[in-house]
């Protein structure tokens, strides 16, 4: 009897430590989406595996991949991949950008489902800059956005804006609707698709034969 308790007590801990192995992990695998504005429309790629991410632009005409990051969060390093040349190189990180006045975050009440994805409201005003963006976000275990955003420091309203946002540790924006003072659409970022699956870690390292650039 002894035995038996102490190997339905074993069992109990295996699954137990299984279990908050996968709750605990972040979110891998692919999000597409598209970034509009009024001059054009760019669709991006990003794939993700812990503290990796992976960043395609697809060229609107040739639909195929003309530009790469590849991005180690924890270790705060980026590289860019020129494809055609078959280079690379190190990036470096930018400074914060400033934002002209202060931004007001206010959560919606409306609730959007988005690619599976229960997506809350929440709009980011800003009158000295005469901008107001609309975000749906999605909490899915996405730890890697909000440092991904840190270390990217964009200098678009988008990025900078979902920063003012409390409380973002796990969450992604599914769609962002930027516009002016009147309510005329600036700008809009929407995910087309998201896949989880696991993806292989020679994504996030340097093709062979690709050479480091120098000027």
């Amino acid at each position: 009897m002894k035995k038996s308790i102490l190997k339905f007590t074993a069992t109990v801990v295996l699954l137990f430590t299984v279990c908050v192995g996968a709750f605990g992990q972040g979110f891998e695998g692919v999000i597409e989406f598209k970034k509009f504005s009024a001059l054009d429309t760019n669709n991006y790629v990003y794939y993700i595996k812990g503290d990796n991410v992976r960043i395609d632009e697809i060229g609107a005409r040739s639909h195929k991949v003309s530009g790469t990051f590849l991005i180690a969060l924890d270790a705060k390093t980026m590289k860019g991949l020129d494809h055609d040349k078959k280079l690379y190189t190190e990036q470096a990180m930018r400074a914060a950008p400033a934002i002209a006045g202060t931004c007001e975050v206010k959560k919606g009440t409306t609730v959007k489902n988005l690619q599976g994805y229960k997506c809350t409201e929440y709009i980011v005003t800003n009158t000295e800059e005469k901008t107001i963006i609309t975000y749906y976000v999605a909490d899915g275990k996405f730890v890697f956005f909000e440092k991904l955003l840190r270390m990217l420091n964009r200098k678009e309203k988008s990025s900078q804006y979902f920063l003012q946002i409390k409380d973002i540790k796990n969450m992604f924006p599914m769609l962002s609707i930027q516009t002016d003072l009147t309510g005329k659409e600036t700008g809009k970022l929407e995910v087309t698709k998201i896949t989880k699956k696991e993806i292989d870690s020679s994504m996030f390292e340097v093709p062979k034969g690709y050479k480091p650039f120098s000027k």
